[in-house]
């Protein structure tokens, strides 16, 4: 999987930090988190065709975490692309979703597909499987957990060795078995299966019995660390994280890499969040605009 931070900031933007906006590719497809105001030029800025999101996924309806979608559900219509453009979003959002959706005039040449959802809601295919959980904060907030399943990887040397082409291969990977010249080629004998990958997502949370579950052993988890320790009131009043607290529950929980986010404008020196951090969980990524993070 691939993470690209479109966005870093909380509620208000700075000269340096877009509200927040995540692009995620897995093997699959391409996902967006949270599209905040101007994520649609963040894309422009990092490069990436906005064309390329089959997926849309917000946790909560506060504007740093929404106001980005009508301009990317026009953009994408603008884009005529062929695909259709699924949002997901807590259920008790159903009047903001309508809302944005019809913020501006424009001529839809997108299928969207909305899917109201609530905590314990599961999507899975052959491929991956998406989770949802139920976090704290002022307004509903739904945490997401992208499980990518094991894939099959054919090794090249022993492939060649087989003459196997085309058609034949496609057959030995789905029936498991193939005769060639009178020899049975087993697929095991060719091929591994790598470990999937897992991507949480847990941002605009207090502390809450459902992180864990989340989070647990995830290859990569992208949290707020809206403030460190030393506003400890100011999170627990406004339900947020502190950075610090976002490590414990990443030391405690078998995450392999921390990606912290979501900064409070009160912050201008991101060394302090890291010598903070890393003292707790050392594989922390504090995340800056443009940051690519692969796993």
């Amino acid at each position: 999987m691939k993470l690209t931070i479109l966005g870093s900031a909380s509620h208000i933007p700075t000269r340096d930090r877009n509200q927040n906006g995540y692009f995620l590719e897995t093997a699959e497809e391409a996902l967006l988190f949270d599209p905040g105001e101007g994520t649609q030029r963040q894309f422009t800025l990092a490069g990436i065709s906005p064309g390329r999101v089959k997926r849309i996924f917000i946790s909560h309806f506060h504007g740093d975490h929404c106001l980005g979608l009508p301009g990317m559900m026009q953009r994408l219509s603008l884009m005529q692309v062929s695909h259709p453009l699924k949002i997901y979003f807590p259920e008790e959002g159903r009047e903001f979703i309508q809302a944005l959706s019809k913020a501006s005039k424009f001529t839809a040449h997108v299928e969207f597909e909305f899917h109201p959802l609530k905590a314990g809601f599961c999507e899975e295919n052959e491929k991956r499987r998406i989770e949802a959980y139920e976090l704290r904060h002022s307004t509903p907030v739904l945490g997401y957990r992208i499980i990518e399943k094991p894939r099959l990887h054919f090794i090249p040397e022993r492939l060649r060795e087989t003459g196997l082409e085309g058609g034949e291969i496609a057959l030995l990977e789905k029936s498991g078995k193939i005769r060639k010249k009178g020899k049975t080629i087993r697929r095991e004998d060719l091929s591994y299966r790598d470990k999937g990958k897992i991507f949480a997502y847990a941002l605009d949370t207090a502390p809450c019995p459902a992180i864990p579950g989340l989070i647990r052993d995830a290859d990569c988890l992208l949290m707020e660390g809206t403030y460190l320790r030393s506003e400890q009131t100011l999170a627990d009043t406004f339900l947020h994280m502190c950075a610090e607290q976002a490590g414990e529950y990443a030391r405690d929980h078998g995450v392999k890499k921390l990606v912290l986010t979501h900064y409070s404008e009160r912050y201008k020196d991101m060394g302090a969040y890291q010598k903070a951090v890393v003292k707790v969980f050392e594989n922390t990524h504090i995340a800056k605009d443009f940051d690519v993070i692969e796993f």
